[in-house]
């Protein structure tokens, strides 16, 4: 089979939700809001200024009796934190616990050791945080690997309605719940669920009912995007990007690809930007017009597997490979922009502050800075 992708899972999945090792290195989760970016880099999740690359406060959870008190594993932090209207940072934990977290960056009692407050904490959920949550309004809709999404109201982290059961109804072959492992998505009427379990569900934003529910045939690791013609486009280990009507689930493939697709497609206009994975060959960048129903050009083969989703800048693409080099692309075809000393990205590379943060595992830093030409600014940590 594809050996070096079905390594890369095995140690994803071994880590996240069999080993309670903190020497166990998954991937990070990266996100930013206005001038500050947040990494989850397993251990803690750090608020770092994206000009200067300083940290600003981190958080690590609570205090606890560590891996062998009560049988529970350190904490785990994996998941891109998410930011409210309100300035709270919602921080999913990975690990045994199983609680997600609001802290408010706001309220640091202690400047000498930065860490926010927690201001609420959610901890009914029975499986592992992995997904990315959704902010609808003043709702969170949290995927869990429960195969539950939970409804919480942003104020005090409390159920808005008793948890949505999404996958539990449709049991996968093992008769085990559902792996969510992908941020949902919405059109304001209905949000959009995918599943490593193959499947893909539509659920009524209000009352929380099934509208539809279909089977793509293999796992679907990243989420749903809608297309600027109002359709809703997948991709697949199956090998197909999608397409379906949101408001029925019927649906068909538009374009077949030459290995499986992992990430999120990116949207930009009437175009859709995503990579795969071929084993034993690398991965490929696809350019597709959902207007024309084409390709915008032939497929743009890179030196290894892409697993993140890429980063749409004003001249060019940018697209992160396993091997940690990121490549622009355009019309012209494919330059290479960055390549690290050593690391591996597996991250959707973020822009924020006029930088482009990228963040890599098996490195000498967790997250690096760069310009519009792909020149170190700066590292987290410094001095790397």
């Amino acid at each position: 089979m594809r050996k070096k992708i079905l390594i890369v899972i095995v140690i994803l999945l071994a880590a996240v939700l069999l080993s309670g090792c903190t020497g166990s290195t998954t991937w990070f989760g990266l996100s930013a809001s206005g001038e500050v970016a947040y990494l989850a880099n397993n251990t803690a999740v750090h608020a770092i200024d994206v000009n200067t690359g300083s940290e600003l406060w981190s958080f690590s959870g609570e205090a606890s009796g560590g891996f062998l008190s009560f049988g529970k594993s350190p904490k785990l932090f994996v998941v891109s934190p998410v930011v409210t209207d309100d300035g709270l940072v919602i921080i999913p934990s990975s690990g045994n616990d199983h609680i997600l977290y609001a802290v408010d960056p706001r309220d640091i009692p202690d400047p000498a050791k930065p860490s926010p407050v927690i201001t609420w904490r959610f901890a009914d959920a029975k499986g592992h945080w992995i997904a990315e949550p959704l902010i609808v309004g003043n709702r969170l809709f949290a995927p869990n690997a429960d195969g539950k999404i939970y409804v919480l109201d942003l104020a005090d982290g409390q159920s808005v309605k008793k948890a949505v059961k999404v996958i539990e109804p449709f049991k996968n072959t093992e008769g085990q719940p559902g792996r969510l492992w992908a941020k949902p998505v919405t059109d304001g009427t209905r949000l959009y669920v995918t599943s490593l379990d193959h499947s893909i569900f539509a659920i009524d934003l209000e009352t929380y009912e099934i509208v539809w529910h279909e089977d793509l045939g293999g796992a679907i690791p990243g989420s749903a995007v809608l297309g600027s013609d109002g359709m809703l486009y997948v991709g697949s280990y199956a090998k197909q990007l999608e397409r379906f009507d949101p408001a029925t689930g019927k649906h068909g493939p538009v374009l077949d690809v030459k290995g499986w697709i992992w990430g999120t497609p990116v949207v930009d206009g009437d175009n859709l930007y995503f990579g795969d994975v071929v084993s034993g060959v690398g991965g490929y960048f696809y350019s597709y017009n959902t207007k024309t129903e084409k390709l915008n050009s032939e497929p743009v083969k890179l030196d290894s597997e892409i697993t993140a989703s890429p980063l749409v800048l004003p001249d060019h693409i940018l697209v992160a490979t396993e091997s940690g080099k990121i490549y622009a692309v355009n019309a012209e075809g494919s330059t290479l922009w960055f390549e690290p000393a050593k690391g591996k990205a597996y991250t959707t590379p973020v822009s924020a502050g006029g930088e482009v943060l990228v963040s890599y595992i098996d490195s000498d830093y967790y997250l690096i800075a760069l310009d519009n030409d792909g020149h170190k600014k700066w590292t987290f940590p410094a001095g790397k």
